[in-house]
C-alpha cells in the first residue's frame, strides 16, 4: 500500500460523502482511507457506513481523547501505508492529486502539494471554476495591504538553496500569520515520522499542526513540492450550525495555544537555516500585534494578565532580523511589552485604533456616515411616530410595503409620519419624506425610526435599539432554497464566509415577519432560523388580485393605457429570475433572453403581445426597438401585481412570482431550459416541481408556441393539479391581508 489517507470526522455528514467521492475517483487506485470518527453521533457513522466506495475503508472509533490531534494520531497508528496523508472530512482531492504525489516521492520524506481555498462543493466548483478563479483574486487585491506588510519579515530565497527551505518558507508565506501552517495536502514517508517520534500535541484543540509540520521539515532534507493545486479546503458557509474550528469563537484559547506551539517551533527551527526561524517570527510578530496585543484592550484583568504573561516568555525569542523588517508600530508595540507595560500596551492599541478609525472616517464619505449613525443618530431621542419603508433596496414604490404604507394612511390618517427610501423620483399618493439609501438623511432616520417596514435583508451594520419594531414582509413564497437551507452559496457576493453568519444577525432583529402561506411559514422558520412572530395573513401585495371583477375589469384597463398595449390583444408577461452565476458584480446579474421573440411574433402576433418584467437584481437593458407592438419591457414598472391584472398567460422558470399569479386561476407555463443546472448546482428546490407545477416545464420557445395554441387543452390537463396548488399556495389569500398586518403590528 503507497499512501494512507487519514481522516478525522466529528459530525460533518453534509462534507463527508463528498470528501469520499474525490478519494473515489482517484487516478492513482494505490492507497487505502482511514476514517477516525471523534465521538461522532449515531446519525453521523450511519451517512458514513452507507456511502459505497470501492477502495479499502477503515473506519475507527476514536476511545481515548478527542479532538483532530487525536483523530489523526489514531490514524497514524493504524496506517499501512509507505505514506501518509491527512486530509479532512470537509475538504476534497484533485483525482489527480495522489498520482502526481507518489510519482515525486522516490527518495523524498516529505512531497508538498498546493491547496487552495473554496466555498464551492465539488461540483459547484467545477462547473464554477472560472469564477472561482475570479474571487480568490478578488480577495488576494482585498488583503493585498495586509500581505505586503507580512511579506517585509520574509527572508530571500535563493535559486541556490536547498529544496527544504524553499518549501519551508512556502508553506510559511501562505498565510500572513502563523496560523496559515498546515499539513493539509502534503505527503509524508510513514517510516520518517514514526521513527522520529512526529505527533500532534493531543493538548492542543486548535492548532495542532503546527508544531507537527515544522518539526517535519526542520528533521529532513528530501523535501519535494509538487507545484500545482491538488487539495481543495473548502470553507464552511455555515460558522452558526456547522462551524469548522477555524469560526469557533474562543479567543484566549487561541491565543495560548499559539504562543505555546511557538516556543515548541523554535525549539525544532532554532540552528537549522536562520531564514527559517526569522520567517516563523516575522509571522508571529504579525500574529502579537492583530490579535494578542488587541486582546489586552477586550478581554478581563485577569484573562489578559494570563495572556500577557505567556506572550512574555514569547517575545524575548524573536530574532531582531525579524524585528527589524517589522513596521515601526510592531517593533514599539513589543518593546513595551517586553518591559511588561501592560497598560502602555492596551493605550498603544487604543490609540492605532482610533487613528485607523479616523482615517478611515476623513477619507471615506461611507464610513463617516456609518459612523454619525452609530455614535450620535443612534443615541438621539426614538421618534415614536416615524415609519421607516423600503422595498427592493430603495429602487422603486412596490411590493408588500407599498400596500402597508397605503392601508395604514387610509386606517389611521395623520398618525405616522412616513420615510420611504426611494432611489429615484416617484409620485407617492400620501404624505411621506422621500430619502436616497446610504445618503446621511439615510443614516439620520434609520438611528430614530421607531417602526421598520423592510421586503429584504437590511444592511448588517443597522442597530435594533431598544423600542424598535421591525416587520419583514419579505417579497415572495420561496421555491429555491434560501440562506441556512442552501448548501452552496453560488451567488455574486465574494464574501460566502459571512453569508449565513450576517444572515443570522440580521434575522435576529426581526420582530415579525409575514407568511403569506403554511408553506411558507415553515421555509422561513427554517431558512432564516426565525424565531419572532410569524403572520399568517396572506401577502398585502395580493390583495389587488382578489379585487371585485368591476374594479378588477376598471383598473385592467387604466394599466393596459398607462403601458400603451394595443386594446383586444391578450397578453402574454414573461417574468424570468435571475442566474447566481450570471454576474457582473455584487447584485448586478447579468441576463440572456431565450425566448425566440422572432418566432413568437410570427406564431403568435395576431392576438397576442409579450410583457417582460426581468428580476428586481438584473442590470441589463432589454433592447425592444426591434419588436415595437408586440413586445414591451415592463421590468422598469414598479408593481408587477399590477402586471398580473392586465395578463392573460404567465410564463416564468424558477422565479417565486407563479405563486402569486396562481391567485388568478390564469394559464401558466414554466420554460425550464436549464433545469438540471438551477435545480442541481444554483439552488435547489423546496417543492418537487415536476410533480407541483400546475402547468407544463418546456425547454424550448418552439413548445412554449405549440402549448399557447392548445391552450383549452392545457388548462384542463392540469387543472387537478391547479386547484391542489391553489388551495396550498393562495388558501390565505382573500384580499386582507394589508388590513391583518397592520391590525397585528400597529394595532396594538
Amino acid at each position: 500500500m503507497k499512501v494512507s489517507v487519514i481522516i478525522s470526522y466529528h459530525n460533518e455528514k453534509i462534507f463527508i460523502n463528498e470528501c469520499l467521492d474525490s478519494l473515489e475517483e482517484q487516478i492513482n487506485k494505490d492507497f487505502e482511507a482511514i476514517v477516525v470518527c471523534d465521538h461522532s453521533s449515531e446519525e453521523a457513522m450511519a451517512e458514513l457506513r452507507a456511502h459505497p466506495v470501492s477502495f479499502p475503508l477503515t473506519i475507527l472509533e476514536l476511545t481515548d481523547g478527542s479532538g483532530v490531534a487525536a483523530a489523526r494520531n489514531a490514524g497514524i497508528r493504524a496506517s499501512q501505508g509507505e505514506y501518509i496523508l491527512f486530509l479532512d472530512c470537509d475538504d476534497y482531492l484533485e483525482k489527480t492529486a495522489l498520482d502526481f504525489m507518489i510519482r515525486r516521492s522516490e527518495g523524498q520524506d516529505i512531497v508538498y502539494g498546493r491547496k487552495r481555498g473554496t466555498w464551492y462543493s465539488r461540483k459547484a466548483y467545477y462547473e464554477n471554476l472560472q469564477k472561482q478563479e475570479e474571487i480568490n483574486d478578488a480577495e488576494a487585491e482585498e488583503d493585498e495591504e495586509e500581505e505586503t506588510q507580512a511579506d517585509r519579515s520574509m527572508p530571500e530565497i535563493r535559486e541556490s538553496d536547498s529544496e527544504w527551505i524553499k518549501v519551508f518558507c512556502h508553506i510559511v508565506r501562505t498565510g500572513s500569520m502563523i496560523t496559515g501552517l498546515s499539513v493539509l495536502g502534503i505527503l509524508f514517508r510513514r517510516e520518517y515520522i514514526v521513527e522520529n517520534g512526529i505527533l500532534f500535541g493531543e493538548d492542543y484543540t486548535y492548532y495542532g499542526d503546527l508544531p507537527f509540520i515544522v518539526q517535519a521539515m526542520c528533521g529532513t532534507e528530501r523535501v519535494f513540492e509538487v507545484r500545482k493545486i491538488l487539495y481543495h479546503k473548502r470553507y464552511h458557509n455555515d460558522p452558526i450550525n456547522m462551524p469548522a474550528l477555524s469560526q469557533i469563537t474562543d479567543e484566549k484559547t487561541r491565543l495560548m495555544e499559539i504562543m505555546r506551539a511557538y516556543l515548541v517551533i523554535k525549539e525544532h527551527v532554532k540552528g537549522q537555516d536562520d531564514r527559517a526561524e526569522i520567517a516563523v517570527d516575522g509571522k508571529f510578530i504579525r500574529y502579537y500585534v492583530k490579535k494578542i496585543a488587541r486582546y489586552y484592550v477586550t478581554a478581563g484583568a485577569k484573562d489578559a494578565q494570563e495572556v500577557y504573561t505567556e506572550a512574555a516568555k514569547c517575545l524575548p525569542l524573536i530574532r531582531k532580523e525579524a524585528k527589524k523588517r517589522a513596521m515601526l508600530y510592531s517593533r514599539r508595540l513589543m518593546k513595551r511589552s517586553m518591559k511588561r507595560e501592560a497598560k502602555a500596551v492596551a493605550k498603544m492599541v487604543r490609540r492605532h485604533s482610533a487613528l485607523q478609525t479616523f482615517r478611515r472616517v476623513v477619507t471615506k464619505k461611507s464610513e463617516c456616515k456609518k459612523y454619525l449613525y452609530r455614535k450620535i443618530f443612534t443615541k438621539m431621542k426614538l421618534k415614536e411616530d416615524l415609519v421607516i419603508i423600503e422595498s427592493f433596496f430603495g429602487r422603486n414604490y412596490s411590493d408588500n410595503p407599498k400596500y402597508i404604507y397605503e392601508y395604514l394612511n387610509k386606517a389611521y390618517p395623520g398618525r405616522y409620519k412616513y420615510v420611504w427610501i426611494l432611489n429615484k423620483k416617484e409620485n407617492l399618493p400620501y404624505p411621506a419624506t422621500r430619502i436616497k439609501r446610504f445618503s446621511i438623511r439615510y443614516f439620520y432616520y434609520m438611528g430614530r425610526a421607531k417602526y421598520f417596514v423592510f421586503n429584504v435583508r437590511q444592511p448588517k451594520y443597522i442597530i435594533k435599539r431598544e423600542g424598535t419594531v421591525f416587520l419583514e414582509t419579505w417579497h415572495g413564497t420561496p421555491l429555491k432554497r434560501l440562506a441556512f437551507d442552501m448548501e452552496d452559496n453560488a451567488s455574486a457576493s465574494p464574501f460566502y464566509r459571512r453569508y449565513k453568519r450576517d444572515i443570522y444577525a440580521q434575522t435576529r432583529l426581526w420582530d415579525y415577519m409575514i407568511a403569506p402561506n403554511q408553506f411558507s411559514l415553515d421555509v422561513f422558520r427554517s431558512c432564516f432560523m426565525f424565531d419572532g412572530e410569524m403572520l399568517s395573513t396572506g401577502y398585502p401585495r395580493n390583495d389587488i388580485l382578489h379585487l371585485e371583477e368591476k374594479s378588477k375589469a376598471a383598473l385592467t384597463a387604466e394599466i393596459k393605457q398607462e403601458l400603451g398595449i394595443p386594446d383586444g390583444k391578450k397578453v402574454i408577461l414573461y417574468a424570468p429570475t435571475f442566474r447566481d452565476d450570471e454576474y457582473y458584480d455584487h447584485a448586478q446579474y447579468k441576463f440572456a433572453l431565450q425566448l425566440d421573440l422572432d418566432l413568437l411574433r410570427k406564431e403568435l402576433g395576431e392576438e397576442y403581445v409579450v410583457l417582460l418584467r426581468t428580476h428586481y437584481f438584473i442590470v441589463d437593458s432589454l433592447d425592444l426597438t426591434a419588436y415595437q407592438g408586440f413586445a414591451f419591457n415592463g421590468s422598469t414598472y414598479n408593481d408587477i401585481a399590477r402586471l398580473y391584472l392586465i395578463s392573460d398567460i404567465l410564463i416564468t422558470d424558477y422565479s417565486s412570482v407563479f405563486f402569486d399569479y396562481a391567485n388568478l386561476r390564469r394559464p401558466m407555463l414554466f420554460f425550464t431550459y436549464d433545469l438540471e443546472k438551477y435545480r442541481d448546482i444554483l439552488h435547489g428546490f423546496y417543492i418537487d416541481v415536476e410533480e407541483e407545477l400546475p402547468g407544463p416545464m418546456l425547454f424550448t420557445t418552439e413548445e412554449i408556441v405549440d402549448s399557447i395554441k392548445r391552450l383549452p387543452e392545457v388548462v384542463d390537463r392540469y387543472k387537478e393539479k391547479y386547484d391542489v396548488f391553489y388551495e396550498k399556495y393562495c388558501g390565505w389569500e382573500d384580499g386582507n391581508a394589508s388590513k391583518k398586518v397592520v391590525e397585528a403590528v400597529f394595532g396594538k
